[in-house]
């Protein structure tokens, strides 16, 4: 199948920026969202936009990008959902939001009669990395398939992986995200003594690429300011990673229960709870560590 149609379904922080690769890559885009606010940029764009995912249904390859589980369901089998709007060849379904592999296959086991395939997708490196198409893309699903996808993955990221059968990419992103949450919620804090103790980013960030505290902040000096900065430019924008974060780490503690007691991941699982007003205010200390002096 070539792939010339493509939509993407939830078009905010992470779709909106990927949406914006797909169709600077020549690919007939649709975006789908909830918010008339979402949808506007793309409007202005002369890229078509709808609120009801079964208008969806006649693309290529459907791209699902929504913060939950029960959302990626009603996205995919509720009511003006993709499933309802059927009437031609089936598109090829993409979830690139996280969601725990056993959703995976229950959205196979419902969408199965109706043709369509579904293949998991998840991606890290969040907002910057979205908008320079970099991301990591972790799949899972049927070998041809992702053959199918290569072109497509590659306008949004440079790191492709092929993880395993269905829901091991987002096996993969999950155990991923574990050692990524506790990175983000360290390094600011780190960060933030040595700025409070005179270091200039620029100095010690390679100082810690050569070193033990090498993490996916420290590639580039301005890594961890620009990341901060798109992370929390408002409280309120704080706040909403903050929850995700959250249900990223319940979706490792869910698939892990049955194994292993992980009492430290379960530690910071009630950290997070406890996160506020400080922890907000040390991202923004590291932003702006990355302005320029006037």
């Amino acid at each position: 199948m070539t792939i010339r149609k493509v939509a993407v379904i939830g078009v905010g922080a992470m779709g909106n920026p990927m949406a914006r690769r797909i169709h600077a890559a020549g690919y007939e885009l649709t975006v789908c969202d909830a918010s008339d606010k979402a949808l506007a940029p793309f409007a202005e764009l002369g890229i078509a936009t709808t609120r009801r995912a079964a208008d969806c249904a006649g693309c290529d390859v459907v791209i699902i990008l929504v913060a939950t589980p029960d959302q990626a369901r009603q996205v995919a089998l509720g009511d003006g959902g993709l499933r309802t709007g059927l009437s031609g060849t089936p598109p090829l379904l993409v979830v690139m939001g996280t969601v725990a592999p056993a959703s995976m296959h229950e959205l196979q086991r419902e969408l199965e009669p109706v043709g369509i395939r579904v293949v998991d997708a998840p991606v890290s490196g969040g907002v910057v990395k979205a908008r320079d198409g970099t991301l990591a893309i972790m799949m899972g699903g049927r070998a041809d398939d992702l053959d199918t996808l290569q072109p497509l993955m590659a306008s949004m990221g440079t790191s492709l992986f092929r993880c395993g059968a269905l829901g091991a990419g987002q096996a993969t992103k999950i155990v991923n995200n574990v050692m990524g949450i506790a990175s983000i919620m360290v390094a600011a804090e780190a960060y933030r003594v040595g700025l409070d103790n005179g270091l200039r980013l620029e100095d010690a960030v390679p100082v810690f690429e050569a070193s033990s505290g090498r993490n996916f902040f420290t590639h580039g000096a301005r890594d961890a300011s620009d990341a901060y900065a798109a992370w929390a430019p408002t409280q309120a924008d704080f706040n909403s990673l903050q929850a995700i974060i959250r249900k990223d780490l319940d979706l490792a503690l869910a698939i892990g229960g049955d194994t292993a007691s992980l009492p430290v991941m379960r530690a910071l699982r009630a950290m997070l709870d406890g996160v506020g007003d400080e922890t907000f205010e040390n991202w923004r200390t590291v932003a702006r560590a990355g302005t320029p002096a006037s």
